[in-house]
Parts: C-alpha cells; sequence; structure tokens
C-alpha cells in the first residue's frame, strides 16, 4: 500500500501539491501525539549532511552462475568507504529464467520495478546478468546505462568527482502493530536546478539465505543475499519533485506510508532486516544525481 503526499513549506512550489490520500489507519493511536516536526524538519536535520554518493544496481538471479562473482565485486566497491557506493541487487532478466523457482530456489525476488527496468524501452541494451548500472550514466557498454561487472570499478571511479545539485534526507517512523511505515523526506537544493526531476525510494532486504547457483552445478543452500531489491515504495519511476527552475537552498518535504509485509509470515522482512535507498533522478535521461542508504531499526 502506498501514499504520498507532495508539499513544500520553503518555496513556492513547482508542482501542484497534493492532499487528501494519507493512510492514517497505519498509525496507532492518534497520529497528533507523534513528535515529529513536520513544520520544520531542517532545524532538526540540516540540508547538508550526505556526501556525493554512487549507486551501483546490481542486477542478478539465483540461477545465474557468473552472478556471485560480480555480487562480491558490488560488495568490495561498497565495503571502501572513499568510494561512497550504495549497492542495490535487483533480481530481474528479460526473460526470467535466472530468476525462476522450483523445489530448490523456492523464493521469487523479482520486482514489477525491476522487471520494468531490464524489459521496458526506457533502459535500452540489457544483455543479460550479470550487468549493472551506477548512477545510470551512459558510460556503459555501446553508450548504454548498462555496465558488465569487470567495468564497474572503473564507473565507479569515474564517478567520484561528479557534482550534485541537490542533497536528500530521511526520517521515519516504524509501528509494530500495523507493520506501519511513514517516510519523511527533505530534498535540498544546493544550486539553481532546471528540468523534470523524481524521487525514488527503494525498499532493501539487507541481508537473505537462500540457494544460489554456482558453476559446474554447485548450489550453495546457505547463500546470502545482499541489498535485494524487494520493492518501491513510491512506485518504477518514483514521485516527480521539480518540474522547471527551482533555485537554490530550496527545500521540497514529500511524505509516504507504507505497509510492510508481515515479519511473522516472513520474517526476512523483520524491520531490522530492512534500508531504504533514495535517490533522485533526472527523468529526461534517468541519470541519478544523489542517493543515500537509512538502515531502519525497531
Amino acid at each position: 500500500m502506498l501514499i504520498s503526499i507532495f508539499s513544500c513549506d520553503k518555496i513556492e512550489s513547482p508542482l501542484p501539491e497534493e492532499y487528501g490520500k494519507f493512510d492514517w489507519s497505519l498509525y496507532p493511536g492518534d497520529p497528533i501525539d507523534y513528535s515529529y516536526d513536520l513544520v520544520n524538519p531542517e532545524t532538526n536535520w540540516g540540508p547538508n549532511n550526505n556526501p556525493k554518493s554512487i549507486l551501483l544496481e546490481d542486477y542478478t538471479g539465483h540461477k545465474c552462475t557468473n552472478c556471485p562473482a560480480a555480487a562480491q565485486i558490488a560488495k568490495d566497491l561498497e565495503d571502501d568507504s572513499s568510494k561512497n557506493v550504495i549497492v542495490a541487487s535487483v533480481h530481474a532478466s528479460q526473460d526470467g529464467a535466472f530468476q525462476a523457482t522450483d523445489n530448490i530456489f523456492t523464493n521469487n525476488y523479482e520486482t514489477e520495478a525491476g522487471n520494468e527496468y531490464v524489459r521496458g524501452s526506457e533502459m535500452p541494451g540489457f544483455l543479460g546478468n550479470p550487468m549493472g548500472t551506477i548512477n545510470r550514466n551512459d558510460g556503459g557498454l555501446t553508450n548504454t546505462v548498462w555496465y558488465f561487472g569487470s567495468g564497474w570499478s572503473s564507473g565507479v571511479n569515474n564517478e567520484l568527482n561528479s557534482t550534485f545539485p541537490l542533497n536528500i534526507q530521511l526520517q521515519y517512523y516504524y509501528f509494530t502493530q500495523t507493520n506501519g511505515l511513514f517516510i519523511h523526506t527533505e530534498t535540498s537544493i544546493l544550486n539553481n536546478l532546471t528540468g523534470e526531476y523524481h524521487l525514488v525510494i527503494y525498499l532493501i532486504r539487507d541481508d537473505v539465505v537462500s540457494p544460489q547457483k554456482f558453476n559446474n552445478g554447485i548450489i550453495d543452500t546457505n547463500y546470502h543475499h545482499h541489498a535485494i531489491l524487494s520493492d518501491n515504495i513510491n512506485g518504477t519511476w518514483g514521485t516527480p519533485i521539480i518540474n522547471g527552475t527551482v533555485q537554490k537552498d530550496s527545500l521540497i518535504y514529500n511524505n509516504f506510508t507504507y505497509e510492510l509485509p508481515d515479519p511473522s509470515i516472513d520474517s526476512t522482512y523483520s524491520i531490522n532486516n530492512l534500508s531504504l535507498i533514495s535517490y533522485v533522478i533526472n527523468r529526461n535521461n534517468l541519470r541519478v544525481i544523489q542517493v543515500i542508504k537509512t538502515k531502519l531499526n525497531n
């Protein structure tokens, strides 16, 4: 379940404000009792607290024998604190063969958004798993967004000095009684910006243990799948936040409610095993211009 409110408290809104669809039923008790400051959140956390980060989307599959090696490359890049890489493992391919389920591979990790990214017309050039994107820039194979794993390190290095004209911050409430998640984001504009930009929020399962196929017919039944994209909180292409020109030092606020899967049915959705990856894209070329990761906890 996804409900969103667009609001802009500190600047004249570049888009029409949309109210009235917030799911208050996910709030136990009276929402007015919650202490979260929706009016002036920037007084609590400031607009410039996050460094420039790089989104590496690793397109993978549990029956893809070359994917574990690529996943290790991605994890090594993420573990290098000098690079500020954030990894999302997207289980998707054009025909779904590497994601198929059977009596051994019982979990389907595909998402509607992941399949659209590889099968739709907006990100052409995907050849097969494992491939990945690096901030969805067009420096990949034949000037597409798609990189083979062998090119991820150099692709990340090429992004290290890129500038970013905005920043993102996020706060949340989690309600155990309803499995409800309230998400508040603040997008701060660091330089004058013109164009169409969307905010996208991924729901990530940090670690899931389930089978993975390797070469020579080997199957590791206790393989740790890292940073699995499990849903898009606000849709495949996210929420429009800018359409036109917005001035430096402007602040844009967005609020979302989301009902998480019941962890008593699937323990991998325990709140302590979840994160949110939030990023802003230039909607015209899909390039990621800033990304943050927020670890959730109870």
